[in-house]
């Protein structure tokens, strides 16, 4: 019998936790925008330094919503670079990483624009085309894959729509 390829995609909503264990951040709220080019990951503190021949970013992630009490800090290897239209009308160069992503039971490398901007409500910003051909996505529910961090901090999770 063949598998319906629908029946394996995994159904999100427009709010999502994510993981990226290579970045160690075990947890964040990612926002799924329709309108995103590409998925933003939006840091503090950073640098870049070489490492033979490869440029290194080093940076912070406050993970979770509405707090800055929790930091968690990478260092990876940078893709590549990007000039982002920015919320101001300028224009602005950001760096592009490459990581592993689980959503629910999935994982995929996925690439990151790192934004340093960490006054956002989601420090994550995901564009469906990074994970179309593995989600259903479902704009009118959240939280599709399960709750993680609500349980222990109820405060900092987004609404149900």
């Amino acid at each position: 019998m063949k598998k319906n390829k629908n029946s394996l995609l995994v159904d999100v909503g427009w709010c999502e936790w994510v993981s990226f264990p290579a970045l160690k951040i075990p947890a964040i709220e990612a926002e799924i925008v329709n309108e995103a080019r590409q998925s933003i990951l939006y840091i503090f503190d950073y640098s870049t330094f070489k490492e033979g021949e490869d440029l290194m970013i080093s940076f912070g992630v406050h993970p979770i919503q509405k707090t800055d009490e929790v930091e968690v800090y990478a260092v990876v290897p940078v893709t590549t670079r990007r000039l982002l239209n920015i919320p101001d009308g300028g224009r602005e160069w950001c760096y592009v990483i490459e990581t592993e992503m689980r959503i629910g039971s999935m994982k995929k490398n996925i690439e990151l624009t790192l934004v340093k901007h960490d006054s956002t409500l989601f420090r994550l910003q995901l564009a469906p085309k990074t994970i179309k051909s593995l989600v259903r996505l479902n704009p009118q529910k959240s939280y599709l894959t399960g709750q993680i961090l609500n349980n222990y901090i109820p405060s900092i999770a987004c609404n149900e729509v």
